[in-house]
């Protein structure tokens, strides 16, 4: 990853967007907007951008490769530790970084309960009683409806683990 493979227009990096700044500035917004974590190539006579966004950071060049890896991994992790929730929008989707998955009733359901306490366990009675509100579900039943949902929300980033004998939590993918 040399500087001049990352100077193209921006470009993705292990879930952060290289952002050439101030040349990309129209992109800059539009990535913000969405939530989207960013590394900014700060051009050698350019203004450093002012920022206090978790999910934002800048590097000015020319940087060695060391270094930008560096930002770029504590940009991730940083915006890991703060991302904000997925959301449920009521109408059969869950949108997550300006993206949006359909979901079943029952998924939805499912979705609602866990995204409500992103990053935390939700313990099995809860997650029952998210599911019966669309039906009665078996055990077997649940953990299918699990199952499905963990695969409809994937392409978001987003996992939903079962923690042995306590619930499920819903979290980034890692």
């Amino acid at each position: 990853m040399t500087p001049n493979a990352l100077m193209g227009s921006a470009e993705v990096a292990s879930d952060v967007v290289i952002v050439r700044w101030p040349e990309e500035a129209a992109t800059l917004a539009r990535l913000r907007t969405l939530g989207q974590p960013r590394l900014l190539l700060v051009a050698p006579n350019a203004a450093a951008p002012s920022t206090d966004d978790c999910d934002e950071d800048w590097i000015r060049l020319p940087a060695e490769d060391a270094d930008m890896r560096v930002r770029i991994s504590t940009v991730a992790a940083r915006a890991a530790r703060h991302a904000l929730p997925p959301e449920v929008k009521g109408d059969g989707r869950l949108a997550f970084r300006g993206q949006w998955v359909g979901l079943t009733g029952i998924e939805e359901a499912l979705a609602q309960v866990l995204s409500e306490h992103f990053g935390e366990v939700v313990d099995h009675p809860t997650v029952e009683a998210a599911a019966s509100v669309i039906r009665q579900p078996s055990p077997n039943a649940l953990r299918v409806s699990i199952s499905r949902l963990r695969k409809r929300i994937a392409p978001l980033g987003l996992v939903v683990r079962r923690v042995h004998n306590r619930g499920y939590v819903m979290d980034m993918a890692t």
